[in-house]
């Protein structure tokens, strides 16, 4: 009676709760729509991203979820004069679903058939005369540039307004911006002294006939600079920009003083490598000063909108100078002073030298020591019934921590019992935080940061009694697993040719999953960096699909989601490496780093071929080898019992 009562109280707060967000989420908007009548605004774009891009971003930039109440990790919202629009993909369907409930906010599900997409949104609520704004510095040059364009090919006149921060009107207590100060990540860790890097940017600008580049996105300055810092929650990495020409590097940090609390740590460091320092805002200054080294490389997916107008309106300064052409209204661009290109640090990061790989796999190996001491306490000390989704996220933690050159988790944890899992990236809160059961699956998505590099683990368990319905499906899911890990391929391919091997067995039972199979990891870097990931989609422009190169670190993660019940996904990181050379071509191949072993108790052994269950035996027998003699003697043993041979 009690427990019944305590959770009817739950269920009775958790709706009082919601009432008060949606609430709250009303009143913003509506308080956003007087400043957009003021200003003469009809349509206020409100996208994720910081200022440069990020995937994650620091409280400070959090505008998006302060004004919808939707806190996923990717999503736009779109306000116009009398309804409001959340676009979002297909891993975040449920958890927006939920969270928008009663804010008149209308979730539309991307990729969806009949969902439009933003600019076929905008298109529909946008008149001839009407003005589109946002904050530019929080909004790529490409995605203003494609509105643009998409608009004029419609016959169209609309208005771009890039300077218009609305939400900092409305929100009075915002975070300050975050000031983590960095630090110098020895050379025994990066394999590569910064030096070396700079000279690799410079020939390749030399190459694309190019006399400056605009670096703005954090993790390829941190790569370049081998620094790290802590500016955003599970990601090393430290608000800056850079500018390089041929003979000068600047890095925009901190405050113009010299040197400021912020950069103390390397402004020695920096300065001896020939890096000038300057304060964080004053790259909007210098891009003014950039006439005479022109041309530019600047990834316009990356550098934000108002970076891009100062470089429009350098050019424009230098016009009777530089061309006698010009590319319509206020987006003129010549192909000659900006290039825009994937940023050359960006394919270099992707490519880890032999020290980096050779760390990555110590970092693995010490994941899997705390993981599998995780388990041993799952499996054998906890009692399930007793135990929350929040409870094995921080015994995960706690075990990660244990581990020398640990730093933080790679990504906020998601730990997703039964129908919690379908949700693809559900986030546990004090409401949602659900008990375990002695039946049905887990999912657990984690990862941590060490000095020896990045991991991502996912792994679904079986909290006890499965449904045959549960086996085979786990059964599929680990099928495309396997045969993407073991994958033997000619050199050219990319991702989108092999992303065909996990999803091949789910398709063949017409079943699928709404995310890419694999992302690129960088080395305590973003969790998720490109170029390289697998996914059946090409990818547009110059973000097509990327080659995979011996040295990429790239995510392995097919997945199954049933609505209401479960969600299954099993994810492995992988390094693609050669495997020979001959008449036909240079074969690559790839090495799983993870070190953790399957879930056994959920395998329907009839659906894998001898061949499948060799991949599995040889896997669990390498786990055992390399693991063992981190461990005590009960969880030696205990290993031994969840490596069995099949």
């Amino acid at each position: 009676m009690n427990e019944n009562n305590n959770y009817n109280n739950m269920i009775e707060e958790n709706t009082t709760e919601n009432n008060n967000r949606s609430d709250t989420v009303k009143k913003r908007i509506n308080e956003l729509r007087i400043f957009m009548s003021e200003k003469n605004i009809d349509v206020y774009y409100i996208p994720t991203d910081d200022f440069h891009g990020s995937e994650f971003v620091s409280e400070y930039f959090k505008a998006r979820e302060y004004m919808s109440g939707f806190t996923g990790s990717a999503g736009t919202l779109i306000i116009t004069k009398d309804s409001a629009g959340l676009f979002t993909d297909g891993r975040y369907f449920l958890q927006a679903e939920k969270e928008l409930e009663n804010t008149d906010i209308v979730l539309y599900r991307m990729g969806n058939e009949g969902v439009p997409s933003i600019v076929e949104f905008l298109d529909a609520n946008m008149e001839n005369g009407m003005v589109l704004a946002f904050d530019g510095r929080c909004v790529t040059a490409g995605f203003a540039i494609s509105v643009k364009k998409y608009f004029e090919e419609k016959g169209k006149d609309i208005s771009l307004k890039g300077d218009v921060d609305l939400v900092s009107y409305i929100w009075k207590d915002r975070p300050a911006l975050p000031d983590s100060k960095p630090y110098v990540l020895d050379e025994k860790y990066c394999g590569e002294s910064l030096s070396e890097k700079i000279d690799r940017v410079r020939k390749e600008m030399k190459n694309k006939n190019a006399k400056s580049f605009i670096l703005t996105s954090l993790d390829d300055i941190a790569w370049l600079l081998n620094i790290r810092g802590d500016d955003i929650k599970c990601s090393p990495l430290v608000l800056s920009n850079m500018l390089i020409t041929e003979d000068k590097a600047v890095f925009y940090c901190g405050s113009d003083k010299k040197p400021d609390e912020k950069t103390q740590n390397i402004y020695d460091y920096l300065h001896s490598n020939k890096i000038q320092i300057k304060g964080y805002f004053e790259i909007y200054d210098d891009i003014k000063k950039i006439g005479n080294t022109l041309p530019v490389i600047a990834d316009l997916d990356k550098v934000n909108f108002r970076l891009y107008s100062e470089i429009l309106n350098t050019v424009n300064q230098c016009y009777d100078t530089l061309t006698d052409k010009k590319i319509r209204d206020g987006f003129i661009s010549y192909h000659y002073a900006i290039i825009d290109i994937i940023n050359p640090t960006t394919n270099f990061k992707a490519v880890k030298n032999s020290i980096e790989i050779e760390n990555e796999k110590n970092a693995h190996i010490k994941d899997a020591v705390a993981y599998v001491r995780f388990l041993y306490w799952f499996k054998k000390k906890c009692d399930k019934k007793s135990i929350t989704e929040q409870d094995i996220a921080k015994k995960l933690l706690e075990e990660r921590k244990k581990m020398d050159g640990f730093i933080s988790e790679s990504f906020e944890p998601i730990v997703a019992y039964k129908e919690h899992g379908a949700i693809v990236h559900y986030s546990f809160d004090e409401y949602s935080n659900a008990h375990l059961d002695e039946k049905s699956f887990v999912l657990i998505d984690t990862g941590g940061h060490y000095l020896e590099g990045t991991t991502d683990i996912t792994r679904t368990l079986s909290c006890g009694e499965l449904s045959s319905e549960e086996k085979i499906n786990y059964t599929l899911v680990l099928k495309g697993n396997l045969a993407l890990g073991s994958a033997v391929f000619l050199e050219g391919i990319t991702g989108a040719g092999l992303d065909i091997l996990a999803r091949r067995p789910l398709w063949e039972k017409s079943l699928d999953y709404k995310h890419g199979t694999g992302h690129g990891v960088g080395y305590l870097l973003n969790v998720h960096e490109g170029p390289n990931s697998i996914r059946y989609r090409l990818g547009e422009g110059k973000n097509v699909s990327a080659v995979m190169k011996p040295g990429m670190i790239t995510s392995n993660e097919p997945g199954l989601y049933i609505t209401g019940k479960y969600g299954i996904r099993i994810e492995n990181m992988i390094v693609c490496k050669e495997k020979l050379k001959n008449d036909f071509g240079r074969f690559l191949e790839f090495e799983t780093l993870t070190m953790v072993p399957y879930e056994l108790d959920a395998i329907e052994e009839e659906l894998l071929d001898s061949t499948e269950k060799r991949f599995i035996n040889e896997y669990h027998s390498k786990v055992y080898k390399t693991l063992k003699s981190f461990l005590n003697e009960e969880e030696q043993i205990f290993l031994s019992e969840i490596t069995r041979t099949i």
